[in-house]
């Protein structure tokens, strides 16, 4: 521990970009570094300042469009920013604060920048930024990454192909693993094949392969009835219009977005989790943190064939073509058809989870990083 509350350091995160509760910011680097004693100020988008498990909020105007965070949230966060004294450890969230990171490092911070995905990659898959420019922002953002990597005190990289990139002294991997709470009484997924119920939390867009899902559900309720309960927000707004036209849109029970408890409750009562990405270049090689918490709690789980995600999966799932409904219908149903193995999988996935895929040693990273920093 780092000392008693006078004596606490204090340590700012930011986002301009994620929502107050991320599940890494918020409950993971947060939360974990309250634990270890430091005093945590999180500048976010947000409802109002307040503090929450320890963590001290506050808050940044909310976005209603994209513009916003050029216009309106980074010159604010640059602002709340620059006020705390030198040496105070700044931790970013997104890409875009790159320059603000810049900034704080030349007024005396000390700066760490954490990747939560190839952004280079993620530029590639953008279908709304023409080819050509696509091509270009992606090479200027690796060599922007580049020079972060040499000015900064330190990178944090969520995945292993990631950390190539950032091969230096400087870079740590903290894997995007749950948190698993010993005194949480999870309710596993059940066993009820009469209706059944998916279970998808995070992003709502195009490239997560909710389409092909909705697809799927209208072939699927031709045999069983298939109920996919969807949590999250959709990205941009518009495609909830979108989607809503689809004919299998009225097997889906959306749900909006929920917090962590919510969600163990929601997941209590389906009978697998979905994680269907598209095969661009940024999700082939990504960890993303629902396929971690589905197995954790007990959910088998439907993929993406990606390799990466095979090795990480086993036999805790299936794996489907994520841009082909049909295969993901099969899947489906071989679930609803088969549920001991079902229930087998589930149980495989969270022992993995338990055994191996934990926050509990990239916490540790975590702390030992600041207390180098600090």
């Amino acid at each position: 521990m780092v000392g008693d509350s006078e004596s606490k350091i204090k340590v700012v995160q930011l986002s301009s970009a994620h929502p107050s509760f991320d599940t890494r910011i918020f409950y993971k680097i947060c939360t974990s570094l309250v634990k270890a004693g430091y005093q945590v100020d999180l500048v976010i988008q947000h409802e109002k300042n307040e503090v929450k498990n320890g963590v001290n909020i506050i808050a940044l105007p909310k976005a209603e469009k994209k513009s916003d965070r050029v216009f309106k949230i980074i010159p604010r966060l640059l602002l709340k920013a620059l006020k705390y004294p030198r040496n105070t450890v700044i931790h970013f969230h997104d890409p875009e604060l790159i320059p603000i990171g810049i900034i704080l490092k030349l007024t005396g911070k000390k700066v760490i920048y954490d990747v939560h995905e190839d952004v280079p990659k993620d530029i590639l898959g953008k279908e709304w930024i023409p080819q050509i420019f696509r091509v270009l922002i992606s090479k200027a953002m690796k060599l922007l990454e580049r020079f972060s990597l040499l000015l900064f005190d330190n990178i944090i990289v969520v995945t292993s192909e990631i950390e190539k990139r950032f091969k230096s002294s400087k870079t740590i991997l903290l894997q995007n693993f749950p948190i698993i709470n010993t005194n949480s009484d999870i309710t596993l997924g059940n066993d009820i094949t009469d209706p059944t119920y998916i279970f998808y939390l995070g992003d709502i867009t195009i490239i997560r392969g909710l389409r092909e899902v909705i697809k799927a559900l209208e072939i699927v309720n031709k045999k069983r009835k298939v109920t996919l309960i969807l949590g999250g927000k959709f990205s941009p707004n518009s495609l909830e219009g979108v989607l809503k036209n689809e004919p299998g849109w009225k097997y889906v029970d959306f749900i909006g977005w929920i917090n962590r408890k919510r969600m163990e409750e929601v997941a209590s009562k389906c009978s697998m989790g979905i994680v269907t990405f598209h095969p661009v270049p940024n999700h082939i090689e990504a960890q993303p943190n629902k396929l971690f918490e589905y197995m954790y709690l007990g959910l088998p789980v439907i993929a993406s064939n990606f390799p990466l995600w095979k090795e990480i999966i086993q036999d805790a799932g299936i794996l489907v073509n994520p841009l082909d409904p049909q295969e993901i219908a099969d899947s489906i149903l071989w679930f609803t058809e088969n549920p001991v193995e079902r229930k087998k999988m589930g149980e495989r996935g969270r022992c993995l989870v338990l055994e191996k895929y934990n926050w509990e040693e990239e916490e540790k990273k975590l702390i030992n990083l600041y207390k180098e920093l600090v």
